[in-house]
């Protein structure tokens, strides 16, 4: 799932009649198209989903899946703008989190959600409780991911240098962890910050091997990020776009994941190659209808 997620969520689209599928299997079927799904950013397919999982709530193999499926669903919430119901949403999960692990992830997504909202101070003080119990287990994945997420709110705040210390510490760790997606992103994000540090040194050791894992890796979001910050890096040494580049940095703008990453190229990227990218819309937060499974959510009794 986290090295070829879309293999996997096509090996589960092959499983025919599932809902003649025993109930603990169905639930583990549903909850594994959730998470591929979100991996691979479906999310329109998504709500539905969740509406066929919450139906099986009462089924045992719903209470052993109980943090991941509540994670899932936060994390749908907040990929769709609905912060306040995503936050209570990890509330819960947090509520029913029996292991460490569960603990770290769940932290992890609600200061996501909170670097969404510009509560940088809570987004950070999140990470500063999630730090501790990610090292003392010594997960390199969480680890990661902690570093690469403070990284972007250092580069939200203008505060380069320290993304870039993050995000070199975040792609030693995904490395270590052997997550392709993270160290990709990482990768990226560190090129990102050369190009802004004009430190073209950096980024002509690091390009080749980070270009190789976009290759491998099918993103079309991080392709785009990619193509956007070796283009800059080009015209720092040089090499300014022609009409026909120029037209695909355009055309690649909007398969960039988030306003926050558009908002990022868009004042660093854009302005410096000379590039009228759209208004970055940043889409203001949604009030989440009272679906019957969101009611349960909110009860958060299992």
């Amino acid at each position: 799932m986290r090295s070829n997620p879309a293999k996997s969520l096509a090996i589960l689209n092959k499983i025919p009649h599932v809902e003649s599928l025993p109930d603990d299997q169905q639930v583990t079927f549903y909850a594994l198209k959730l998470r591929t799904s979100l991996t691979l950013n479906h999310l329109d397919d998504i709500d539905p989903i969740l509406e066929t999982l919450f139906k099986l709530d009462d089924k045992p193999a719903f209470a052993n899946k109980i943090v991941s499926v509540l994670s899932g669903t936060g994390i749908w919430l907040r990929k769709t703008n609905y912060f306040d119901a995503a936050q209570h949403v990890f509330s819960c999960a947090l509520k029913h989190a029996d292991t460490s692990s569960q603990q770290i992830s769940i932290l992890i997504s609600s200061a996501i959600v909170a670097r969404y909202k510009k509560d940088y101070t809570l987004a950070k003080s999140i990470y500063e409780e999630a730090t501790p119990i990610a090292q003392r287990l010594n997960d390199q994945r969480a680890i990661a991911t902690i570093d690469n997420n403070l990284g972007t709110i250092a580069m939200d705040q203008g505060n380069i240098k320290q993304a870039e210390m993050r995000f070199r510490d975040a792609l030693s760790a995904f490395q270590l962890a052997n997550n392709y997606s993270g160290h990709l992103n990482s990768g990226i994000n560190l090129l990102f910050t050369f190009v802004l540090q004009n430190k073209s040194i950096d980024f002509q050791r690091l390009y080749p091997h980070i270009s190789q894992l976009s290759n491998e890796y099918s993103d079309e979001s991080k392709k785009a990020y990619l193509f956007w910050v070796n283009s800059a890096f080009q015209y720092t040494q040089g090499v300014k776009p022609n009409d026909m580049q120029r037209q695909e940095l355009l055309s690649t703008f909007d398969k960039l994941a988030g306003p926050q990453l558009k908002t990022l190229i868009k004042n660093h990227l854009a302005s410096l190659m000379g590039v009228n990218v759209p208004r970055v819309e940043h889409a203001s937060a949604k009030k989440f209808e009272n679906k019957s499974w969101y009611n349960k959510v909110l009860s958060c009794n299992w």
